[in-house]
Formats: structure tokens, C-alpha cells, sequence
């Protein structure tokens, strides 16, 4: 009797193709997923212009890589738009950490910083363009700043330790 040759076993790639192929079958999107969370984007922000990310010393996003609940140090983030630079520095001191904002121009500009899971904080520029908060509330963030011309303007979501 001769022996059957043992079937050879699976790559990584069609085990990967066959889970996927099972979780489409079990588990489908809803057919109009993408173009309602598009609706709900655009509904959200919809006059929001996103300011771009210039320049940073620290991770931007609700990422934090290494850093350690009550790690003390300071980071800056540096955002532009079309018309305007936007320049933050966070301080954290013990349990404290301090916003300190440019904007550039900015003079007598209003701003809200807004932190997941805390009510927004007011903000008003100086004659320097010059925004300050002694504690800010920790977690995910955002600048929106509130333009005389009716628009609004916001950096993407930035991490307050």
C-alpha cells in the first residue's frame, strides 16, 4: 500500500483570503456605510476648515506613543491654513498641563478648545495674537478658531496629557 502525501498546509495569504472571504459572507457592511459616514463628515464640519500639521517636537492624534499618564514635559504643534498659523505649546507640570496658543494674525481672535469629554473653553486672543489656558482638560483636542469673516477653522485632534 502506498503512502498519501500529506496535503500541503495553507500560506498565510489564503488563510488571511479565506477569513475575509467568511466574514464578508457572515458579516456584511451595510450597503450604504461608506456614503453615510461621508453624509455624517460633512455634515459635521461643514464649514470647519482643517488647519495642516506643520510642524511638531510630539505626536499629533489621540495616539500617544510612550508617554505615561502624568509624565511631565512640554510639546509644541505648529498648524496652517491658507491665511493663518496657529502655534500651541503644552506644559505638563505635576497634574497641571498649560496651553499656551499663537495665532498668527490673530489679534483679538476668538478660539474654543475643544476636549472629548469636557465642556468647550472659551478663548479670546490679545492685541500679539496670544492665547493662554492654566489647565487645560486632558484628552483628545481640538483648536476651532471662530474667524470675523464667518469662518471657522480647526486643527485636527491633537493629545492634552
Amino acid at each position: 500500500m502506498s503512502a498519501v502525501p500529506p496535503a500541503p498546509e495553507p500560506t498565510d495569504e489564503q488563510l488571511l483570503a479565506a477569513v475575509a472571504r467568511l466574514w464578508a459572507a457572515l458579516d456584511p457592511p451595510p450597503a450604504d456605510l461608506a456614503s453615510g459616514v461621508l453624509a455624517r463628515l460633512a455634515a459635521e464640519d461643514l464649514d470647519v476648515e482643517l488647519l495642516t500639521l506643520v510642524e511638531t517636537d510630539a505626536l499629533s492624534g489621540v495616539r500617544r506613543g510612550g508617554d505615561e499618564p502624568g509624565e511631565e514635559g512640554s510639546w509644541t504643534l505648529e498648524y496652517a491654513g491658507p491665511d493663518v498659523r496657529v502655534y500651541l505649546r503644552l506644559v505638563r507640570i505635576e497634574e497641571r498641563t498649560r496651553l499656551d496658543g499663537w495665532l498668527v494674525p490673530g489679534a483679538g481672535a476668538e478660539a474654543r478648545l475643544e476636549v472629548e469629554g469636557a465642556d468647550p473653553v472659551a478663548l479670546r486672543a490679545d492685541e500679539h495674537g496670544r492665547l493662554e489656558l492654566a489647565a487645560a482638560p486632558h484628552g483628545a483636542a481640538r483648536l476651532v478658531l471662530l474667524g470675523e469673516d464667518g469662518r471657522t477653522r480647526a486643527t485636527p485632534t491633537f493629545w492634552i496629557p
